[in-house]
């Protein structure tokens, strides 16, 4: 049966981007985005492999083979060696950071610093899982029994959000994957109320129980944390049934370190600037007067959008009742690339005469608007690497 949520035009001739953008480790799916005339969607590169083999050149599937992250080792007791040996570097490496952060934590909130939890493993186990306590327990246990946290809350300690945002609270996890409860690469571990939760609307939902959740994976780097469980589940699966590459998936390790370091820096500097010279954040406007972002209604119709936050678009000298009720926001990025999210327009009590309410119409939508307009993940688009924003800076000197 297909999923609904995959069957809309927006996944056609589209790499998921689940490799592309961020490292470029999977070859399959970086060909499929570099050739725009193959007629082949994110479900047909899960669900349909051989069509892909059919499509992709035979020394570039020998070599997509060779580099795509997968979840599945050749050999178990290598894997465990190899995942025990960087655990322990990891961990030594920043045990600096674990004694600083647990420090302010201590002095910030009082005990416990830590919260465990349980998650299941590989084959349906239990083990607990160690993070940094970020959140209010009391509040945290009555809004999470039977969901994930929603965002905007407001029960995270005094140096929770920042944990949160830069993805430290998940340091402590590496004691997980040197004990051997968790791989360093691997579906995000899950409660079992999740499970049980999800179980039970996801076909193939239970297929990440094969191998052990990871620290960092595809989905935990590329993905928000509101990106559709269907969406998620289905590269899961994909990704379980994978051979692993060594090669891939220290690419992906060094990137996500790189990342997070980089946030957290950010974040650092953005605390450290005075409120009223700081930047509005999860707002997205026009660049250098250039036109970044435009709406294009289901006529064809053209509207330049001077601003988009998380519930808002502001269009630029177009009064909105002249804009159509639906159609495709789009965001062009450095090199000519550009992403798009099917969106609906709707008046609000807070609407103006340049500005309506909009929504995703799509799963899929409400993915793109959440990793290349809001940058809401561990690694951003390529184009927002330093290297790449420093090769900008210089061409326009």
């Amino acid at each position: 049966m297909q999923n609904t949520i995959f069957s809309n035009r927006d996944m056609v001739n589209t790499s998921f981007d689940a490799a592309n953008d961020a490292t470029g480790i999977s070859e399959r799916m970086r060909w499929i985005g570099a050739d725009q005339s193959a007629k082949i969607s994110v479900p047909e590169i899960v669900a349909r492999p051989d069509r892909l083999a059919r499509q992709m050149p035979s020394r570039r599937l020998a070599r997509a083979s060779a580099t795509a992250i997968g979840f599945v080792p050749r050999s178990r007791a290598f894997h465990r060696a190899y995942n025990f040996s960087i655990a322990l570097v990891l961990i030594l490496l920043v045990l600096p950071v674990l004694v600083v952060i647990g420090t302010l934590l201590l002095v910030t909130q009082g005990r416990p610093i830590f919260y465990t939890g349980s998650r299941i493993g590989e084959g349906g186990g239990r083990f607990e899982i160690i993070k940094f306590r970020t959140l209010d327990s009391k509040k945290a246990k009555e809004l999470t029994s039977d969901r994930v946290l929603a965002s905007g809350t407001g029960i995270e300690t005094p140096v929770g959000l920042f944990l949160r945002e830069t993805r430290l609270d998940e340091l402590p996890q590496l004691f997980n994957v040197l004990i051997g409860d968790m791989n360093l690469c691997g579906p995000r571990p899950v409660r079992p109320e999740i499970a049980a939760l999800h179980g039970a609307d996801i076909p193939g939902y239970d297929v990440r129980f094969r191998v052990k959740p990871g620290l960092v994976g595809p989905t935990q780097a590329l993905l928000n944390h509101g990106t559709s469980k269907t969406i998620r589940s289905r590269l899961n699966n994909h990704f379980c049934r994978t051979p692993l590459s060594y090669f891939a998936e220290l690419t992906l390790i060094a990137t996500v370190a790189a990342c997070v370091l980089a946030r957290t820096v950010s974040q650092l500097r953005r605390q450290l600037t005075p409120a009223a010279l700081r930047k509005p954040s999860g707002v997205v406007t026009q660049a250098n007067g250039t036109s970044r972002l435009r709406f294009v209604g289901a006529c064809g119709a053209e509207f330049p959008v001077r601003w988009i936050d998380g519930e808002y678009i502001e269009f630029d000298d177009v009064n909105a009742s002249k804009v159509p009720s639906a159609g495709r926001l789009i965001l062009a990025l450095p090199g000519g690339i550009s992403r798009s999210a099917r969106i609906s327009l709707h008046h609000t009590p807070r609407s103006a005469a340049h500005r309506l309410g909009y929504r995703s119409e799509n799963d899929f939508g409400a993915h793109i608007l959440s990793r290349y307009f809001f940058q809401k993940v561990v690694v951003p688009h390529r184009s927002e690497f330093l290297g790449q924003r420093f090769v900008r800076a210089l061409s326009r000197h």
